[in-house]
């Protein structure tokens, strides 16, 4: 099979999509739930809406290139080429639609259930195209996609959220500390359930999902997640504890943990990239 010419600026715009999508996800999410407390609700949303919109840009691009690889340049606004791009795309194209005006929507009403309605469209936008569709029977698989992605954008807002800012009192840091473990104990762990089952349905198995480049990736992935479960049991017994007792050292310990994690996401976000631009799920 030839290379595709397109599959580098495809994983950028994906890189893009993805990133860009969780994050507006992430702080709706955050808002929704209240791990931010009232006080930065409107500052996180006009961020989360700025997302978003950032969203809607990489998604207009995913479907130009999606158009390219059909027929070239000529064919990025052909609506012939449209007519075969769109019915792949559009459902996800229609959810970040719906969950950037969502989350812009619940910035300008300061509504924390708008911040959820839009955290939850723009997870649904990852079920409704991609590999999970693509199987002969999906069944619950997109459902079980989009519940891995919003937890998934739960898990990136920490680092962004629960960061240790000098503005913020020890009182409020950890005040948010532990509104985000008492959701992250439940959460965390279903995030690496549902993330190997679907790695397992996707690649075909754990012989090609150990052996395949798609798999490989995915494991990648996973051993992120892996990592970042053990890093949230920490944050749970051991920081929080500390928080309350020394809160300097608490302070540090935190930054340490949370810039661990955002390593840890960028290089999950980066695997699935990958595996969803420049590779695919191998051949039965």
């Amino acid at each position: 099979m030839d290379a595709d010419p397109l599959a580098p600026a495809l994983f950028v715009v994906k890189l893009g999509l993805y990133g860009s999508t969780l994050l507006a996800a992430a702080l709706g999410l955050h808002t929704s739930l209240n791990v931010l407390g009232a006080g930065d609700h409107a500052r996180a949303m006009r961020s989360a809406t700025l997302a978003g919109l950032g969203a809607l840009v990489f998604a207009a691009l995913r479907l130009g290139l999606a158009n390219m690889q059909l027929g070239g340049v000529d064919a990025l606004i052909d609506p012939a080429a449209l007519s075969w791009t769109w019915p792949a795309l559009g459902s996800s194209s229609t959810a970040i639609a719906i969950g950037a005006v969502a989350l812009a929507t619940g910035w300008r009403l300061r509504s924390r259930i708008a911040a959820g309605i839009g955290a939850v469209a723009l997870a649904l936008s990852f079920g409704l195209t991609g590999h999970s569709q693509a199987l002969d029977s999906p069944d619950l698989a997109p459902w079980a996609v989009a519940s891995h992605v919003l937890i998934a954008a739960f898990w990136l807002a920490g680092p962004i959220t629960l960061w240790p800012a000098r503005n913020l009192d020890d009182a409020t840091v950890t005040a948010r500390v532990t509104r985000f473990s008492n959701f992250a104990v439940a959460a965390v762990p279903l995030l690496f359930v549902l993330g190997l089952w679907l790695a397992l349905l996707l690649a075909g198995g754990w012989a090609a999902l150990l052996t395949s480049l798609y798999g490989q990736l995915l494991l990648v992935k996973l051993g992120a997640a892996s990592f970042a479960l053990a890093l949230g049991a920490y944050n749970k017994t051991i920081i929080t504890t500390r928080l309350r007792t020394t809160p300097q050292a608490g302070r540090r310990a935190l930054k340490l943990t949370l810039g661990l994690d955002a390593v840890l996401f960028l290089i999950a976000l980066g695997s699935i990239a990958a595996a969803t631009s420049l590779t695919g799920p191998p051949s039965p």
